[in-house]
This record gives C-alpha cells, sequence and structure tokens, in this order.
C-alpha cells in the first residue's frame, strides 16, 4: 500500500516537472473586448510572464520613459530615421513605435503587424521601482486577423508569417523567441529615449 502511495507521489513530480518549461511563458489568446465579436484579438502575456519575459533591463528602459508625453519615431532595422507623425512617407522605413509612459507599440509599416506592451509605468513609478509589484503586458498581433475562437498554435502560426516576427526573430528556432523579444524591446527603447 505505502510502495503505491510513493508511486503516485513519484508519477506527479514527473509530470510537474515535466510541465515546468511550460509554465512560466503560458501565452493566451485574448480579445481586447471579451464582449465585442468584431474587436481585435491578440496573443497576450500578461504579469509574472510578461515580467519574466521583459526582465529589468526592461523596465528600466520604461524609466526612462518619464519625461516623453508622447513620440512617434520611424526607423530602419540600422536605426533611427525620423521623429515625428504617422503621416510622413514611409518609404525606406522598417517600423513606426509610438511610445508613452504608459504604452509602447511597435508597428510594422509593411503589414500592419504589432508588438504593444503596457508598461504598468504609474504602478511602477508608485512603488519605487520595484520589480515585484511591476504587471505588465505584451500583446503580439499579426498581420492575419486572429479570432476569439483561434487556438493558440493557429494565432502562432499567423504571428510567424507577420513581418514584425521575422525583425524580432529571423531564425527559424522559436524557442528563442522570449530572449530576442527582450533584446529587440531594447534596443527600439534605447533609439527612442536617445533621439531628439
Amino acid at each position: 500500500m505505502r510502495m503505491k502511495f510513493y508511486f503516485k507521489y513519484l508519477l506527479w513530480i514527473f509530470f510537474f516537472l515535466l510541465m515546468l518549461p511550460f509554465i512560466g511563458y503560458a501565452e493566451k489568446v485574448k480579445p481586447l473586448n471579451p464582449d465585442c465579436e468584431v474587436c481585435p484579438v491578440v496573443i497576450s502575456y500578461e504579469g509574472d510572464e510578461a515580467k519574466n519575459i521583459l526582465g529589468p533591463d526592461v523596465m528600466n528602459q520604461i524609466k526612462r520613459l518619464e519625461k516623453i508625453e508622447q513620440k512617434t519615431i520611424k526607423i530602419d532595422l540600422n536605426g533611427i530615421k525620423k521623429v515625428g507623425s504617422d503621416k510622413d512617407a514611409d518609404e525606406e522605413y522598417e517600423l513606426i513605435v509610438n511610445v508613452n509612459r504608459n504604452s509602447i507599440a511597435i508597428n510594422s509599416i509593411r503589414d500592419s503587424s504589432t508588438i504593444k506592451i503596457k508598461t504598468d509605468y504609474s504602478n511602477l513609478a508608485m512603488n519605487a521601482w520595484t520589480i515585484d509589484k511591476w504587471n505588465p503586458e505584451i500583446q503580439l498581433s499579426p498581420s492575419i486577423s486572429l479570432h476569439k475562437t483561434d487556438d493558440l498554435e493557429l494565432a502562432w502560426d499567423n504571428m510567424k508569417a507577420s513581418r514584425i516576427y521575422g525583425y524580432v526573430n529571423n531564425s527559424i528556432d522559436h524557442r528563442e523567441w522570449n530572449n530576442k523579444i527582450r533584446e529587440f524591446i531594447i534596443n527600439i527603447l534605447t533609439l527612442v529615449s536617445g533621439s531628439n
């Protein structure tokens, strides 16, 4: 009887360890307005999941945004090109970045795929920039619209076909996504905070 109990206990431990790599970054398909049938749907990382991906380096970059009320820049993949509105010509640019304290939206000019970060700026500032209190969200929108009924695999297939995915992760190894999106966001925010 005791042996049977230990065997079940070991099976549960094995199952938990097997699932551990997937628990930390459990993204989901999320409608931005659950009551709306035609509203945008995104791939979303929230709370600890988003915080683990972004890390303290992105949090520190967000802190540098405190003097920025609103900023729009256009960049190519070699660096910053122009500060201004989205009414300017787009020919030489790959990305348009809209930044304020509360959100960062990085859009592909070519196909409108987007990475958006809800920064949780007010909460961070109120809690003396303590990472434990941080509650950011990362939203990914591919160029092909997602629907509330889409499963995560289909959503990621659409995301992988988008320009913004290619800018972040130009290899076929999706396992590198979390590290590469962090690096990509840091590079973008460095350009934003360094531009006039």
